[in-house]
């Protein structure tokens, strides 16, 4: 096509102002309204009817979204009737934004940019509720009208997702390594999570010029050719983007920083979604600053103990690594000093030693609990007086430090954050000055035991305070000692809950099987989420007093006793126990390791309860003899 040439007898081409994936974007003009507008062509590729009715796909994700004030309008589909040996053409005719791509624009201030993105956050938001992952948010996928208003562009890559009815026909997705969430770049399914970290690039790349991944140059010296340190680079690229690598400056990004860090997790399930992202962009935007608690809600996902037998514990978390330094690495850490490892192996820390209940007794009778929930905890439980109890639990997981967190105070190289109470508990955060070499993080939180009556907020964070004090002088000391006695060979401590599950088992659950999953320290928790019906599934471990019928439905399973729960884990779920073997827990008295199995979603009950007794039986048959 040339400048000159006319459209359905009324869109003249004027000039060239970007590139999509089946050619150039044109402005033209239409004579009929008199104003101008943008045409792309689209092409059918591939063979057969799929190709055909994938065609179609973008204009009608678009026209579903053409009254959103921030996705640019779709005005009309017209065709090209197709030369020798051609096939038809569409081209799509668009709402012009006079600014074209945002990747040919200036960077802008980390201001500016929150309010592009609160924008744009709140079209994504529309998108999910639909049904549709846009897959592919750039810089040149954005434009702004005259008033600065955001437009997402081009939804060439739309997929649909969790069996949502939409209008789009799914295909191979496609993606911008650059500026793709790790798991776009592995092949996993879309889901909303991957928009958002998309989306946090993005805005990286509008303040400092570049995304966050850093660059693929060559060492100096290197003798290989031009085409093959192309090849290298591109490989180093999807590399980077497969593994989640991210690189940000602090400084550049000013308070853009928490946010993005939170956004562009490695984890899918830690970032917040698009409307929550969206409200902290409009804070900075609005220059109130960020109220409150993203890093609260969305670093670690609180793993709730089934059947109504949990203490609501920890997860105070006490992070051994990155304290925002001006060029930190998400995926990774970096230290204010030497590195020291505070932690060691999980498989062998001792981690009630962080638990002092003579520190704590001056708030009732207090017990040190070694005996509940997975292995990367421990308790302390408080009896002010007969009728109430405070649940003092520390807990080890994987984290990263609040950026740009301030201490209230602080003992010896621990400094002790203070967290704004909520919900009947309390925390506080200990922010150590060295990384941890292994990367666990150490947590504690306080709330009121199962049955208790009284309490109060206040009378929580006064524990809190006392707690933390003491685990931040324990850390403060060194490296936590070791178990005495080690955990026997025959331990569920010692398996790798990751390795229970392979996909034939998961198969059970549909859309899990190919799920990258989330995994808890030492592995001792795994977590898959599917892209049918909202289903996930999670196996891990618990110790407890040996369940009963009065837990659940006793049944046999693997060649072991277990109990399913209806609705262990809330409404829409089903949690299996397995007993694996009994032992002499804390004064004598029988204690029980256990696998625990979990499955929700919209599906019924006995269909999740189903589902969860299968991948229970499979996981059974995997563990060692008792």
């Amino acid at each position: 096509m040339r400048s000159g040439d006319e459209l359905a007898g009324r869109y003249v081409l004027r000039d060239v102002i970007g590139t999509g994936r089946s050619g150039e974007v044109w402005r033209a003009h239409d004579r009929v309204v008199g104003q101008d507008v943008a045409v792309k062509p689209e092409r059918i590729e591939g063979e057969g009817d799929t190709a055909v009715r994938r065609l179609p796909a973008e204009p009608r994700a678009m026209a579903k979204f053409r009254d959103h004030p921030h996705v640019v309008t779709l005005l009309d589909v017209v065709t090209v009737p197709p030369g020798p040996g051609e096939r038809e053409t569409y081209w799509f005719v668009m709402e012009y934004v006079p600014g074209g791509g945002l990747d040919r624009q200036p960077p802008v201030t980390p201001r500016r940019a929150a309010r592009i993105g609160a924008q744009l956050a709140d079209a994504l938001a529309a998108l999910h509720a639909a049904g549709v992952v846009h897959c592919d948010v750039k810089p040149a996928n954005i434009g702004l009208t005259g008033r600065g208003t955001a437009k997402l562009l081009d939804f060439g890559a739309a997929y649909r997702f969790g069996g949502t009815e939409t209008v789009t026909v799914n295909g191979p997705f496609s993606f911008t390594p650059d500026y793709a969430a790790p798991e776009l770049a592995r092949g996993s399914i879309p889901r909303p999570a991957s928009d958002v970290f998309c989306l946090a690039a993005t805005l990286h790349a509008l303040v400092t010029g570049s995304p966050p991944r850093g660059g693929a140059a060559t060492e100096d010296g290197d003798p290989t050719s031009e085409a093959e340190g192309e090849e290298e680079s591109e490989r180093l690229t999807y590399w980077k983007a497969e593994q989640g690598v991210v690189e940000m400056d602090a400084d550049a990004l000013g308070p853009l920083y928490p946010v993005l860090s939170a956004m562009l997790r490695r984890d899918p399930h830690k970032r917040p979604d698009a409307a929550e992202a969206g409200r902290l962009l409009a804070a900075i935007a609005d220059s109130r600053g960020i109220e409150g608690t993203w890093w609260q809600r969305w670093r670690w996902p609180l793993v709730a103990a089934g059947a109504g037998i949990a203490v609501l514990a920890a997860c105070l978390v006490v992070v051994l690594g990155d304290d925002g330094a001006r060029r930190a690495l998400v995926t990774g850490a970096t230290s204010r000093g030497a590195a020291r490892s505070l932690i060691g192996d999980p498989r062998t820390a001792n981690i009630c030693a962080l638990a002092d209940p003579a520190a704590l007794g001056v708030f009732g009778v207090a017990q040190v609990d070694a005996d509940y929930g997975n292995f990367h905890r421990c308790d302390v439980l408080v009896h002010p007086d007969e009728h109430n109890r405070v649940d003092v639990a520390f807990d080890l997981r994987h984290g990263s430090a609040p950026e740009m967190a301030e201490p209230a105070r602080t003992v010896g190289d621990i400094g002790i954050m203070e967290v704004p109470p909520e919900n009947d508990e309390c925390e506080r955060l200990l922010l150590p000055s060295g990384a941890d070499g292994d990367g666990t993080l150490v947590g504690v939180r306080v709330d009121m035991g199962k049955g208790s009556v009284g309490g109060g907020t206040a009378t929580l964070c006064r524990v809190a305070d006392v707690a933390a004090q003491s685990a931040a002088a324990i850390l403060d000391r060194g490296p936590l000692p070791r178990r005495s006695p080690a955990y026997p060979d025959t331990s569920l401590a010692r398996v790798d809950a990751c390795q229970l599950l392979d996909a034939q088992a998961l198969s059970a659950v549909p859309g899990l099987a190919g799920d990258e999953p989330e995994t808890g320290v030492a592995n001792w928790e795994c977590t898959w989420s599917g892209d049918v019906d909202g289903l996930e599934a999670e196996v891990g471990f618990h110790r407890d007093q040996p369940l009963s019928e009065e837990h659940g439905e006793p049944v046999r399973l693997g060649g072991h006793d277990a109990f399913v729960v209806p609705e262990g884990n809330g409404e829409e779920t089903c949690t299996v126990f397995v007993e694996h073997r009994r032992y002499g827990g804390v004064n004598a008295e029988t204690a029980a390791e256990m696998l625990r199995l979990y499955v929700g979603g919209r599906r019924p009950v006995k269909e999740l309860c189903a589902m969860a007794s299968d991948l229970a039986a499979a996981a059974a048959a995997e563990l060692p003899a008792p």
